[in-house]
């Protein structure tokens, strides 16, 4: 029935070591570079992901000391815009200070000139009234 006989092995074997190169040749090599050049490609794309990833991160701590940065100069700018405020306001103050004290004691010598001048006429007026009311009481004038 089915005997191996040498006249069907040998084309037998003959033509599967053909089959075999063929499909190596236009299949399988083929493939293998198909898949080959996809892990290249993957393996390129994973570092350079991994390395997006890396200037990502450098990049995010570069952006932050830069915004850390920026508010320590907000914060030193203000301090000092804070400082040259009260500076300024303390010399207002003092300039305000200076003018009140000034005409506080311009109004104190006037006041005194007119207490003073006052006096002098209630002075005026009181001997005169006391001339008067003696000269009408003892009914004769006084010197």
């Amino acid at each position: 029935m089915l005997g191996l006989t040498p006249h069907l092995t040998i084309p037998a074997i003959f033509l599967v070591l053909l089959l075999m190169w063929i499909l190596n040749l236009w299949l399988y090599r083929p493939l293998l570079k198909t898949l080959d050049d996809r892990k290249t490609v993957l393996d390129g794309a994973a570092a350079d992901a991994a390395s997006a990833q890396e200037n990502i991160a450098a990049l995010q701590q570069e952006y932050d000391d830069a915004l850390m940065e920026a508010r320590r100069d907000a914060k030193s700018l203000f301090s000092e815009a804070h400082e040259k405020a009260v500076a300024a306001e303390q010399q207002v103050l003092g300039e305000a200070h200076q003018k009140v004290a000034m005409i506080m004691e311009k109004g104190m010598t006037e006041l005194g000139m007119s207490v003073d001048v006052a006096k002098e006429e209630l002075e005026k007026h009181a001997a005169a009234l006391s001339s008067e009311i003696g000269s009408k009481i003892l009914g004769r004038t006084l010197q």
